[in-house]
């Protein structure tokens, strides 16, 4: 499935506020076209979404969109430049899905592509949110670690580590019901929110 920053994520019969989410994997098939730099490389992303972002959309195309948005800004390209095609998207608890992409980060630091968004670094921009889980590896080898990293010896290992990130409050292991810690496809108005909240708590959305 490809993606760019003007498409529109499908919608989503799931909730905002359910104990699910998606970890999934991704490809930036073209920015060695726009950067020589990274000509030759392939790049992927491993991350981690709600089921569904407020405004009831799909929640892993709403993040490659966002993603995609960003670094066109940040790079100064014209929206719907760079093309992203989404491989994998594994549903679970979130701590099942964060748990295994803690454990591909943490296993595959080497293959990171660190360089990427450096250049805002070095201006004392903000780069763009998840900009440490690009990495420059083959799709076999992306496809391969990516299920490696779903074994249940791994995801022990995984947990172990969002367990940490969340007792410590460090960045990238939320909770459900907790406050998205990256924008969705849509904002949606706070009162609105509060009231689909409430109307979930009671047993009112399913």
């Amino acid at each position: 499935m490809k993606i760019t920053s003007i498409s529109k994520p499908e919608t989503s019969t799931g909730s905002p506020f359910a104990d699910l989410g998606y970890n999934y994997l991704w490809e930036l098939i073209n920015l060695g076209e726009y950067i020589p730099a990274f000509v030759g490389m392939q790049i992927f992303k491993d991350g981690f979404a709600k089921e569904c972002y407020s405004g009831g959309f799909n929640g892993v195309q709403s993040r490659i969109i966002n993603t995609l948005a960003d670094m066109e800004r940040s790079f100064t390209l014209e929206r719907g430049s760079l093309v992203g095609r989404l491989h994998f998207a594994k549903l679970g608890t979130f701590d099942e899905t964060l748990s295994a992409e803690q454990f591909f980060h943490s296993r595959y630091k080497p293959f990171r592509v660190t360089g990427l968004f450096q250049d805002l670094r070095t201006k004392g921009e903000k780069p763009v949110g998840g900009s440490s889980e690009f990495y420059n590896m083959t799709k076999k080898q992306a496809s391969a670690r990516f299920a490696n990293s779903w074994r249940k010896s791994n995801t022990a290992k995984g947990l172990e580590i969002v367990t940490h990130k969340r007792e410590s409050g460090i960045h990238g292991c939320p909770e459900p019901m907790q406050k998205a810690e990256e924008p969705s496809y849509i904002d949606v108005d706070n009162s609105v929110l509060g009231m689909l909240k409430s109307a979930y708590n009671k047993g009112a959305i399913s």
